[in-house]
């Protein structure tokens, strides 16, 4: 598979499977996460890149009592 035009993106879990939103670039990634971080109710937010022609996680963040903890 070639390199997506968006080579980055947030990966959410759904009971019907993982909802894959995707972003042209690091920045707009990480913008897109605070947003989602406000507005979802999934306990996990995973952060995927294009790398050597397969995606592969780059950091994701878990809902804790307290807020989000990346890791």
């Amino acid at each position: 598979m070639s390199r997506p035009s968006k080579p980055w993106r947030i990966v959410l879990p759904s009971p019907t499977g993982p909802i894959n939103k995707p972003h042209a670039s690091e920045a707009a990634t990480l913008r897109a996460v605070e947003a989602e971080k406000t507005s979802t109710t999934v306990n996990r937010i995973t952060v995927e890149k294009w790398t050597d022609g397969h995606w592969g996680e780059w950091l994701h963040w878990v809902r804790t009592g307290e807020g989000w903890t990346a890791q």
